[in-house]
């Protein structure tokens, strides 16, 4: 029979999960021992929001991610990170120590308890999609395969807890199924497609935009061969950014409503047939809902439901819509070579650096071989402007939007794509609170290059009308100094030729690098100040 904890690690093993996040506490000893035996590499981080952020990038790339984390101090401390990832749509397991069974019936008040024995259970019931307490060896293998395969369908954070004088208990192996899921009704689909396509034929200038569930469902490649078979347009929201091949020549670029650029605005909302793919319809994505969008004029496709203009069909599964839709050979075909392929809105800086110039120089550097991973705030919207040179090459929380992301997310996606140089662009509010997650990086050999926006606030609040107000404005340190302290490399930037020669002694570096770009706080991307005014707008009611 199976031992329970060897059993999960052994199972996630074979779902491709070689790493995971984590921070040993005495209720998860025993669970770190098994780990430790496992197939599994443990990875010890400094903080628990850490290890959520970094699990959640992991997940984002390999399509299952891990946190082992102990009872309440360390699980309830991760809670903000999972709840991102939910709202995100990242596939991670939650797995937590716990008090033993017989203790909890013999001593009432043991630390870490918060109300009762299940508080921490009961929290995570509203920020994953499936929680179990593996408290009864008869069930548990049921609950594992379950939690899992709601993992890996729905591309949802579960949760797991194991108490720990349980965690070496054998269980017993049951049968399971997968999970209830919709099924697609082939009437349903066919009059779904054939809606659709009677839009296309009649349509004049259609357009295709992409989201992130193209990603998390891994229908990348599908994308790639409808737009081309059509001769379409297409752009993404900044959540799906580089679901899409930005140097593909069909791609326009990001759609953000008022906040984004007007050339792909104007193309996206004067389209008479705009077939959205995996879009999240969210307020950062649509420009403060700027976005002026027809339902008569769209098709919307997502896992949770298919939209028609105004029909919708219940009953067709996301995958096998587009599916069909490829298949068909009676796509009408529209001239790409009258599209404008996306021109990034940046110029390279002569002297001093700004933002602008730092773009301009990003876009240079980055290949086909770099994975970049942005934080909250302007480098978040920034991001705009910056054209990745792959297809999925891009991450960032652009819906939960939780500052923090950047540093931890990072070690997350090099440590799930070793064959990629990986860069975050944090700001320096950002940074301070997640930076000293660099001592993983060094401990592990990991080589991130960290670009650090220095300008002593917090700008994107700073830009929203609150200039002189106190409170967006934060210490400000010499972070090339920092990096030196904490065993990397640093390099100040004031120029824009600086910044070229610090890229490239960076991507040489074997260690990490943080580069300390010094800019004016009213120095920010056009992205975020289009977003910044229609906040405002919103802020006056």
């Amino acid at each position: 029979m199976p031992r329970l904890a060897p059993h999960i690690f052994e199972l996630l093993y074979q779902q491709g999960v070689q790493h995971a996040f984590g921070i040993p506490g005495d209720f998860a000893l025993t669970l770190y021992d098994a780990l430790a035996e496992s197939k599994i590499q443990p990875i010890v981080m400094t903080h628990e929001p850490c290890v959520g952020f970094a699990a959640d990038a992991y997940s984002r790339i390999r399509g299952l991610g891990l946190a082992v984390v102990t009872y309440s101090v360390g699980g309830l401390n991760m809670v903000n990170a999972v709840a991102g990832a939910y709202a995100e749509k990242s596939p991670l397991i939650v797995l937590s120590g716990s008090p033993g069974v017989q203790e909890r019936r013999e001593k009432d008040l043991l630390h870490h308890k918060v109300k009762t024995f299940d508080t921490q259970r009961r929290v995570y019931e509203e920020v994953t999609l499936f929680s179990a307490t593996l408290d009864d060896p008869a069930t548990a293998d049921w609950q594992i395969h379950r939690a899992i395969d709601y993992a890996t369908t729905f591309k949802r954070p579960v949760y797991l807890e194991i108490p720990r004088d349980l965690v070496y208990a054998e269980i017993e192996e049951s049968q399971h199924f997968p999970p209830p899921i919709k099924q697609t009704d082939p009437d349903a689909l066919t009059e779904a497609v054939a809606e659709t396509l009677a839009m296309l034929d009649k349509a004049r200038a259609p357009v295709l935009l992409t989201g992130v569930e193209v990603h998390r469902f891994g229908l990348q490649d599908e994308a790639v061969a409808l737009a081309e078979k059509l001769g379409i347009p297409v752009c993404s929201t900044m959540l799906g950014k580089s679901a899409f091949p930005e140097g593909h020549p069909q791609y326009i670029g990001i759609y953000n409503g008022e906040a984004g650029d007007p050339y792909v605005r104007n193309t996206v909302e004067e389209s008479d047939c705009l077939l959205m793919l995996g879009v999240f319809m969210t307020d950062i994505n649509l420009g403060m809902f700027s976005a002026h969008l027809k339902p008569k004029n769209t098709v919307y496709a997502t896992s949770e439901r298919i939209a028609i203009k105004h029909h919708e069909y219940s009953n067709v599964l996301f995958e096998d819509f587009i599916a069909t839709l490829i298949s068909r050979d009676d796509l009408p075909h529209y001239d790409s070579s009258l599209i404008s392929s996306m021109q990034p809105r940046v110029t390279p800086a002569a002297g001093t650096i700004s933002m602008s110039g730092l773009l301009w120089e990003l876009n240079q550097f980055i290949d086909r071989n770099t994975l970049l991973v942005t934080d909250v705030g302007d480098t978040l919207f920034a991001a705009d402007d910056i054209k990745t040179k792959e297809g999925t090459s891009f991450l960032c929380p652009a819906f939960y939007a939780s500052m923090g992301f950047g540093v931890p997310g990072v070690i997350g996606a090099q440590l799930a794509d070793p064959f990629r140089r990986a860069i975050a662009l944090v700001g320096d509010g950002a940074f301070q609170m997640t930076g000293m997650e660099l001592l993983t990086a060094k401990r592990l050999g990991l080589n991130p290059i960290v670009i650090v926006i220095n300008n002593g606030s917090f700008t994107s609040l700073r830009s929203m009308g609150h200039e002189q107000a106190d409170f967006v404005n934060i210490a400000s340190i010499n972070y090339a100094q920092l990096a030196t302290v904490l065993g990397g490399r640093g390099f100040v930037v004031e120029t824009g030729e600086q910044l070229h020669q610090a890229l490239a002694q960076a991507y040489q570096s074997e260690s990490f690098s943080i580069i300390d770009v010094r800019l004016l706080p009213e120095d920010i991307s056009p992205a975020l100040q289009r977003m910044s005014d229609l906040f405002a707008k919103t802020l006056k009611g």
